[in-house]
């Protein structure tokens, strides 16, 4: 699996021939995707970032659950501000966890929690507002305690650090894993660099 990151909270998911986009920001990059994942969407934007064209890729934008091509997929709706449903995501997949927390502002509830239970992988908004605030964002790190932590939705990333104690984090232009590589519960920072626009 290689995961790349675009911008925001606009990554890409590789294994072999398929490919998962969350929240891309151009409408190019999603023809080559086979699933495309919104974290935040209003509802009058839907039919407008979706593709209904034939060989569109299956996008998914609200809490559900989904098995695409062997990718299982599970939604969950945290926040609701207007006419924008926020939703946060647990990926099964290459027998790999990934959970997308998106655009998230404020802490987990037990139930969703007990839900992200054993991931391995989970992508944290680390910019703080308007998004979730860093000691809140790490505490839900430390009650998951994931294998890898991947930020988002930054520009100054020292406070976060700073909350994980993340002096030993790795800063990588992608992270290429596989299961057995990942150590449960070592809270491992990998910080991706955003591509370059003509990368995307």
């Amino acid at each position: 699996m290689i995961i790349t990151y675009q911008e925001e909270n606009y990554f890409k998911v590789q294994s072999g021939e398929q490919t998962i986009l969350t929240d891309p920001t151009n409408q190019r990059s999603i023809k080559g995707a086979n699933v495309v994942i919104f974290s935040s969407i209003k509802d009058s934007e839907i039919i407008s970032q979706i593709p209904l064209e034939e060989g569109s890729p299956i996008s998914i934008y609200h809490q559900g659950e989904y098995e695409i091509g062997g990718i299982h997929i599970r939604g969950w709706s945290t926040e609701h501000e207007g006419d924008v449903e926020k939703t946060m995501y647990n990926i099964q997949w290459d027998d790999i966890s990934i959970g997308i927390l998106g655009p998230l502002t404020k802490e987990l509830d037990a139930k969703t929690l007990f839900a992200f239970q054993e991931i391995d992988i989970l992508i944290v908004p680390a910019g703080g507002k308007p998004y979730i605030q860093q000691s809140a964002a790490a505490k839900i790190i430390r009650q998951l305690k994931p294998g890898i932590i991947i930020p988002s939705l930054f520009k100054d990333l020292k406070p976060f650090l700073r909350e994980i104690d993340g002096d030993d984090a790795l800063f990588e232009e992608k992270l290429t894993i596989k299961k057995k590589d990942i150590v449960p519960n070592a809270m491992k920072i990998v910080v991706l660099k955003p591509c370059l626009p003509s990368e995307k």
